[in-house]
């Protein structure tokens, strides 16, 4: 049996597939009214909470490996994105990532270390035609939001909603060069912040307490009353910790052992 509705008939099939998302979409939007009216237990007593953004609240899309090799196309490579994947993995392994630069970064500094990943990636394969005309182009490329995706932990859990309600202090601290305003912007993520601190602009890398101390100056609260969530033990955990800071781990795989550290696997366990 089937059910004719405005002269159309459907099958069971389709009217099951049509239940079953009128459904999710029913029960999203109910959680969605209920987070947004509800308490964040564990961020409450905090009167400012500071935010990572690469890996804590943005991603890339699809991934470094697949954006390097779509605009290295017309610079004559060759090989898959996943092959630059992995290779930009060993890269930053050994180049200690972007907190090497520790209080000695700068936006030079940071352009610089890029321009020296991006040329390690592609050194194995002959590197590329005209290398600086590419890496104007990739750098530039990251500026926007076409190459970043929101968790959907993060938007799920509407946390930014909820803390302000409470007025409760909202600030960014990464390890990011000035892009970072324009690709908070472009992902409707800057909206939600009273500042956003890029490495590059303190001059100090996460877990150099300098960029730490400055998100606290402008919060003006005091480090036991704010909190830091990052995914990354040491720059964000270990760096918030030794300013007197809380940190809050997000280990959305589970890769993190919990010591001393809080951990949660998403967002909506902050709630």
């Amino acid at each position: 049996m089937g059910f004719i509705w405005g002269g159309i008939f459907l099958n069971p099939s389709i009217l099951n597939f049509i239940q079953t998302w009128s459904n999710i979409i029913i029960e999203k939007c109910f959680l969605r009214a209920i987070r947004l009216t509800g308490e964040c237990p564990m961020l409450s007593r905090y009167k400012a909470v500071f935010f990572d953004v690469g890996g804590t609240l943005l991603r890339v899309h699809p991934s470094v490996g697949e954006v390097y090799a779509m605009h290295a196309r017309s610079f004559g490579f060759r090989g898959s994105g996943d092959e630059l994947d992995e290779r930009f993995r060993r890269v930053w392994e050994e180049s200690g990532g972007v907190e090497s630069l520790g209080n000695q970064s700068n936006e030079a500094a940071e352009r610089r270390f890029w321009h020296d990943i991006v040329f390690r990636v592609f050194k194995p394969y002959g590197g590329l035609c005209n290398f600086e005309n590419y890496f104007e182009r990739v750098y530039t490329a990251f500026c926007g939001k076409d190459h970043w995706r929101i968790f959907d932990d993060v938007v799920d859990s509407c946390i930014f909603d909820k803390l302000k309600q409470e007025g409760i202090v909202l600030g960014v601290i990464s390890n990011w060069d000035s892009r970072l305003h324009t690709i908070l912007e472009s992902t409707g993520l800057a909206e939600h912040f009273d500042f956003i601190l890029a490495s590059a602009e303190v001059g100090s890398t996460k877990p150099d307490g300098k960029i730490f101390a400055e998100a606290l100056k402008q919060s003006g609260v005091m480090p036991e009353d704010a909190c830091h969530i990052g995914d990354d033990p040491y720059a964000d955990a270990h760096g918030a910790e030794t300013v007197g800071m809380d940190a809050i781990l997000i280990d959305r795989k589970g890769r993190h052992k919990k010591d001393s550290v809080t951990i949660a696997r998403s967002f909506m366990e902050l709630l």
